[in-house]
């Protein structure tokens, strides 16, 4: 699954794809893709996709997104090459491909699971919208900044009822992205858990809220206008209307990422947000470890 607006996850796609044929793997690509690689024989949409041993994502956060989303009933592991700037969720940089792919077919890898929400949307008792995020589910304002009312309960009990632009829920993978910035905490992605965290309250007492991963977050809008959205993983996008009810749960399964090291979590925290030079110990994570 190579991003295919991404001229350099093509050309690593490329690779990865001659890499696999020749060493005797049988490889199959989405459609575009496959377009994309003028390898239309490989074509096959990702619902067809049955009893494969893994996916290969090239890109960068944005493509696992999507591939998380778009593979959301299936248990097959995903190594994600990254060819993007942050990649945390990346297992391995592009420059390490050859040696990637070695261990793959070797089997040597474990695989980490990382939890996903499931939002269904409503209005008046009709469900027009069901969905699966892997970072966060965002309720707000559209254009113009005209504030929204929210109110949030958790398992029935309410937890937010303020003014504001919105409200995040976030996985702990997402902690890292839109609910950090809005002063979410940051979350271990290996804890099931859900955060809510506002935006820009109307309200100096409001903040955010981690509760457990099985608890239903129902969220009520109410406004004077009918400028209010919905966005997944900030890739798709919902425009909802005042009343509408979004529910938020655990989705049925996980994604699961191919991991080939010991969890690198703090320390990749330590070299994507700037918090100083990273050190190394011994051993930690990687294609070496």
């Amino acid at each position: 699954m190579p991003h295919t607006g991404k001229g350099k996850a093509l050309e690593v796609g490329r690779q990865a794809l001659n890499y696999l044929e020749e060493a005797g793997a049988a490889v199959v690509l989405e459609p575009e893709a496959a377009r994309a690689l003028g390898r239309d024989d490989l074509a096959l949409p990702a619902p067809s996709w049955e009893d494969l041993d893994a996916v290969v994502v090239v890109g960068g956060d944005g493509a696992v997104l999507r591939a998380a989303r778009a593979l959301t009933q299936d248990t097959t592991p995903l190594l994600c090459v990254n060819v993007g700037r942050l990649g945390f969720l990346t297992e391995v940089d592009h420059d390490a491909l050859e040696k990637a792919l070695t261990r793959l077919l070797a089997g040597e890898f474990h695989v980490e699971e990382r939890m996903m929400l499931k939002a269904r949307l409503t209005r008046k008792g009709e469900v027009f919208a069901d969905v699966v995020a892997l970072n966060d589910v965002v309720i707000n304002r559209g254009t113009f900044a005209r504030i929204i009312r929210i109110e949030a309960t958790v398992d029935g009990e309410l937890v937010f009822d303020y003014s504001g632009d919105g409200l995040i829920v976030a996985t702990p993978t997402g902690s890292t992205g839109y609910s950090l910035s809005a002063g979410g905490p940051i979350v271990n992605p290996r804890i099931d858990a859900v955060i809510l965290t506002p935006i820009c309250p109307h309200a100096l007492a409001s903040r955010s809220v981690v509760v457990h991963a099985d608890e239903e977050v129902v969220v009520r809008v109410t406004a004077s206008h009918a400028d209010i959205m919905v966005t997944v993983d900030g890739q798709v996008g919902f425009s909802i209307a005042p009343g509408d009810v979004v529910r938020i749960g655990r989705a049925p399964r996980p994604v699961r990422l191919v991991r080939f090291g010991r969890d690198r979590f703090y320390r990749e925290l330590r070299e994507r947000l700037g918090q100083g030079k990273a050190y190394t110990i011994p051993g930690e994570g990687g294609l070496d470890a």
